[in-house]
């Protein structure tokens, strides 16, 4: 993913959860004055934390770092990417060498299995 375009994702992220979490709390102020309840208080209370930890945590920080686009980040991205290549390159040869043992061990078993059955219709010796 391009630095733009993960730009773009984060900052409509961002928008969205910051809408979502002021219509959250603009909902539970209009709750609270028109009951006498405190539950409303309690959960404008509660968003706001939810809003702060996520924010303030994993997702706020992965948030920061799509917005903040480093290309050091790019430069490791491509390293592991080249070094997946070359693993997946050297599972493709293993498969063909696993082929390869599958097709020997199958000629190995026919050749037994023609040798037992040959024995078995020669008469004994006595």
């Amino acid at each position: 993913m391009n630095s733009t375009w993960s730009k773009v994702v984060g900052g409509v992220l961002t928008l969205g959860l910051t809408g979502m979490a002021i219509g959250f709390l603009i909902a539970m102020v209009e709750e609270a004055h028109t009951i006498r309840d405190p539950t409303p208080a309690f959960g404008m209370v509660a968003g706001a934390v939810i809003f702060g930890v996520l924010f303030r945590g994993p997702v706020g920080r992965a948030i920061a770092k799509m917005l903040d686009g480093g290309t050091a980040d790019d430069s490791q991205l491509v390293s592991r990417f080249d070094h997946v290549e070359d693993r997946v390159a050297d599972l493709s040869l293993d498969q063909h060498r696993i082929a390869e043992l599958e097709e020997r061990l199958d000629f190995a078993e026919r050749l037994l299995a023609q040798r037992d059955s040959l024995g078995a219709l020669q008469k004994p010796e006595r």
